[in-house]
């Protein structure tokens, strides 16, 4: 094999182990035995872990982009959209581009090498949808919405029965509602893809986590 496709093997490795596990516990260890080259030489292909994550999050990005383009080739409109959902419900599954982009997210709000990274790529995933179906901004806001929901009930790997329905659908079954021609209002602004798809949290005494409350005063003892 050549360095280009030992490369290209570490990557398509590394994008499922990093979606099982995250940036922080998947190994460079078990991401070179599982593409079959020692980790020595995995570091002479990437730099450091961080250049193996973000080369995994262009092959997620890259892939979902030619998934949906292709499905959506020849339609416009909500045809367009719908053919390539059908697309990437097939790459919603674990260990695979849509799993990815969930620990990317994670990995994003301590790091802000890949917290740029993902900006840059739901900025891709925005762009490639808007051209394929010219569709409206809270018409694809209600879309990406879908996705992530149903990435989050596969992450789960549980139902979504008994939830509130999508669009007045009925109940959710752990698959994305039916796609509508409306756009569901929420009273916000519209996304695009200049702004980044992230949101920060307030800061507390404690870095990212929430301070603990107050202890409970202990009983007065009885008759006193």
């Amino acid at each position: 094999m050549t360095a280009d496709q030992r490369r290209d093997a570490v990557v398509r490795v590394a994008l499922e182990e990093f979606a099982r596990d995250g940036f922080h516990a998947a190994t460079t260890v078990a991401i070179a035995a599982r593409a079959g080259v020692s980790q020595p030489y995995l570091f002479r292909l990437f730099p450091t872990k961080r250049a193996v994550f973000l080369a995994a999050a262009e092959h997620a990005t890259g892939r979902a982009v030619r998934a949906f383009t292709a499905a959506a080739e020849g339609a416009s409109g909500t045809a367009a959209l719908r053919a390539g959902e059908r697309a990437w419900r097939a790459l919603t599954v674990p260990g695979g581009p849509f799993a990815f982009q969930g620990q990317l997210h994670a990995a994003s709000a301590a790091d802000p090498a890949i917290r740029d990274a993902a900006a840059r790529h739901w900025g891709v995933l925005w762009r490639t949808v808007r051209s394929a179906t010219g569709l409206s901004d809270p018409e694809l806001a209600a879309f990406f919405g879908r996705v992530l929901l149903n990435c989050a009930a596969t992450a789960l790997r549980a139902p979504l029965t008994g939830r509130p329905p999508l669009h007045g659908r009925g109940p959710l079954t752990g698959r994305a509602a039916p796609l509508t021609d409306r756009a569901s209002p929420t009273g916000r602004a519209p996304l695009t893809d200049q702004a980044p798809l992230t949101s920060r949290s307030a800061p507390t005494g404690r870095g990212t986590r929430a301070a603990p409350g107050p202890a409970a005063a202990p009983p007065r003892p009885a008759g006193r």
